[in-house]
């Protein structure tokens, strides 16, 4: 609930969001859902539950990799992501993606793969073997428009639900896998377009609401996320929590070196699709001149056939006197 006696108004006019680190990096992500109060997390899930009518309705998890250091070594940058284990045994993998959507859709596949591997004990059946969720935050649509039936609709998907389906009967074959994706990106666009997170498949508002913070540094009207934090509990609890452990000297470098090596690690990745995303605007800003131009050319040719028509019936009336 907000603090009684104008409290909460007082506390968010204290917060420089500019300052707050930035939800959209891991290891910031990772701090504030593994460290923070436990609350947080269940509340973001059942949130992003309900935006799409899942049956899920957690009161409690357990974080399986609460630690920030890296997992493993290699050339791959790794990916600090949340594992968690609900009451019932069922996983859920949670995954941060700033850059990287040309393989993204084949990594969280494999993740979820792995992850569902795991599960299985040996003795275990295996229909007795839990299912395994997968959240990915994108920063950018994993499908692209082209090959989507609706482009314009493909490319403003905020929140994709993808799952095994049996094609022919239209309805799910298991519930072993759940794969959601988060493409924070449209979020963001669309509120800055619109002034509201009240917009495209964001239909719970909880949900809304927390990827207004989690996106807030893409957000350019801030009294949209103070909006956000407004009777909701949960959400003025990450707030608080993110610029606290921000003000931590050994936190804000950590999190800064992390910033910085998954960009340099990117860097050539994200310069490259921002030069794919600049000549795909030039060739539609191309096509809707080609378009006019097709416009102008088609009033002409009717301007001239209308003029051949009246030199016609002029001919017409002069051959007849």
């Amino acid at each position: 609930m907000a603090e009684a006696d104008g409290g909460q108004d007082r506390w968010i006019n204290e917060i420089d969001f500019d300052q707050l680190m930035d939800l959209r990096i891991d290891y910031a992500f990772k701090l504030l859902f593994t460290k923070g109060d436990p609350r947080l997390l269940v509340s973001l899930l059942n949130a992003i539950f309900a935006n799409k009518r899942i049956p899920h309705l957690i009161k409690t998890l357990t974080i399986k990799n609460p630690y920030l250091e890296k997992e493993s070594g290699g050339d791959k940058l790794s990916i600090l992501d949340i594992r968690a284990e609900l009451e019932d045994r069922t996983s859920i993998l949670i995954e941060m993606h700033m850059y990287g959507l040309g393989e993204l859709k084949a990594k969280t596949i494999r993740s979820w793969a792995r992850a569902y591997g795991e599960e299985l004990q040996s003795g275990d059946s295996y229909s007795s073997q839990p299912p395994v969720i997968t959240v990915a935050f994108t920063n950018g649509n994993v499908s692209p428009a082209e090959n989507a039936e609706s482009p314009d609709a493909a490319r403003d998907r905020i929140h994709r639900l993808c799952m095994i389906m049996d094609r022919e009967e239209l309805s799910v074959f298991s519930d072993a896998m759940e794969l959601h994706y988060i493409d924070m990106k449209a979020f963001a666009k669309a509120v800055n377009e619109s002034g509201s997170i009240d917009i495209g498949d964001t239909e719970e508002a909880m949900f809304a609401k927390w990827l207004s913070i989690i996106t807030q540094k893409e957000i350019a009207d801030k009294t949209i996320i103070e909006d956000a934090c407004k009777d909701e509990e949960e959400i003025q609890m990450a707030v608080k929590t993110l610029a606290k452990q921000g003000e931590d000297k050994l936190i804000r470098q950590a999190y800064q070196r992390r910033q910085d090596e998954i960009y340099f690690y990117n860097k050539e990745k994200y310069e490259n699709e921002c030069k794919l995303e600049e000549k795909d605007r030039k060739l539609e800003e191309k096509d809707a001149t080609i378009a006019d131009q097709a416009g102008v050319i088609s009033d002409q040719k009717s301007v001239i056939s209308d003029q051949e028509k009246l030199i016609a019936e002029l001919k017409a009336r002069l051959g007849e006197k």
